[in-house]
């Protein structure tokens, strides 16, 4: 197994997309907030530095905010009540080994220039620079419609914004977005179909390179943000990850192929912040029509991982994780033939994590219901009884990997 070096700017980008699903599609929002926040910062004389935490803060600003009811909330340009995700956000990047320079940005990315009801009683210039530069753009995105051409909503846009400055919004900035919102090419890079490619040429971290520590340390905040999509799934990513690295170094992975398993363990689930909120939360056993939908989050996990170098086997394993041996998973119908030893590992510790978990329409499952469970999945052949039965050889060895920080809340099965 080769080492995993990867691309920052790719690898955020492409993560990013995940958490712009909502109940309108696949909105770029990220992308194009630090498209624009770049711009600005730039015109505005931000340092390398600046830039460079300016981008990493705007590509993952809203990380705080998982369900569509939320996202839906933020898209008004006088939206309320968005204290919640920002302080949610600066949970996710405090003490960060990566992103812990940006957890103040991302606090106080909606506080208003002039002060009025923000909740840190900051105002003016004692709110970060990179905190009102992302604050703009990201009003000026909402204020974008998508079944209007760009260019007709230039007029509105600009008089909204200026409306606006001094209030919500650093009059200096708003004299930058004034100066980039008289060239066509502003707006038109905005809805290009151009658009990761636009944001790299604007981005000051192209090539910067993370190895597999690094990724793992993302992996594990994206994982809290697509856990943070329903209660019930609170721990979900977190523990299939653990339990996927247990099997693996049981099954002779050596070290470092284990934490490739943990990472794909960790983004396993990324599509599911495609999948409606009431899907994932009701509290029965879904129609033909929702588990049709449901189908598709497997689908958008391995789009997004596709884009992001040397993940080709990360992204195996973890969209693979609902595909099964006799060639009756999905989205793919692979078989055994097709699926590599880590894919059959997180599958096994996906059903697993699952079963000893709560979910809204039962309580975590005794050890003997889930012995037999599985059981019964490896009878089908959906899944490989060998890595079964490793996993349940020590059955309470495993159960504390999938509970992980609330092993001393519940009692072991």
């Amino acid at each position: 197994m080769p080492s995993l070096i990867t691309n920052y700017y790719k690898l955020l980008s492409s993560l990013s997309l995940a958490m712009d699903f909502n109940s309108h599609g696949l909105m770029r929002h990220h992308q194009r907030v630090a498209l624009m926040a770049l711009q600005i910062g730039k015109l505005y004389g931000l340092s390398s530095a600046q830039l460079e935490k300016l981008f990493t803060a705007a590509i993952l600003h809203d990380a705080g905010s998982s369900t569509w009811e939320e996202k839906n909330q933020l898209t008004e340009f006088l939206a309320g009540g968005t204290l919640n995700h920002c302080k949610k956000g600066y949970g996710l990047f405090y003490g960060h080994s990566l992103f812990g320079a940006v957890a103040d940005i991302i606090l106080h990315h909606h506080d208003r220039w002039d002060g009025l009801n923000n909740a840190c009683g900051l105002r003016g210039e004692q709110i970060p620079i990179e905190s009102r530069i992302i604050h703009l753009a990201d009003r000026i995105d909402v204020l974008i419609r998508d079944d209007v051409y760009i260019l007709e909503q230039k007029k509105y846009i600009c008089r909204r914004i200026n409306e606006e400055s001094s209030r919500l919004f650093d009059p200096r900035l708003v004299e930058a977005f004034n100066d980039l919102s008289a060239r066509e090419c502003f707006w038109l890079d905005l809805q290009a179909e151009f658009m990761a490619d636009i944001l790299a040429h604007h981005c000051p971290v192209t090539a910067k390179e993370l190895g597999l520590s690094e990724v793992t340390a993302v992996a594990e905040t994206v994982a809290r943000v697509i856990d943070f999509k329903s209660p019930f799934t609170r721990r979900h990513s977190g523990g299939v990850a653990r339990v996927a690295r247990l099997l693996a170094a049981r099954a002779g992975f050596s070290e470092q192929h284990c934490d490739i398993v943990k990472v794909a363990g960790l983004l396993h689930d990324l599509g599911k912040l495609g999948v409606p909120d009431a899907i994932l939360n009701k509290p029965g056993k879904l129609t033909e029509s929702e588990y049709n939908i449901m189908k598709k989050h497997t689908y958008y996990t391995f789009q997004i991982l596709k884009m992001i170098d040397g993940f080709d086997t990360i992204n195996h394993y973890a969209s693979c994780h609902h595909e099964t041996l006799n060639g009756m998973g999905y989205p793919f119908k692979l078989d055994r033939s097709d699926l590599k030893t880590g894919a059959r590992i997180v599958a096994v510790a996906d059903i697993f994590t699952a079963l000893t978990e709560e979910r809204p329409y039962r309580q975590p499952l005794a050890k003997e219901q889930v012995i037999n469970i599985m059981a019964n999945q490896v009878k089908k052949g959906a899944i490989d009884g060998e890595l079964t039965d490793l996993l349940l050889a020590d059955y309470r060895e495993a159960w504390l990997a999938g509970q992980g920080d609330c092993v001393n809340i519940l009692n072991s099965r």
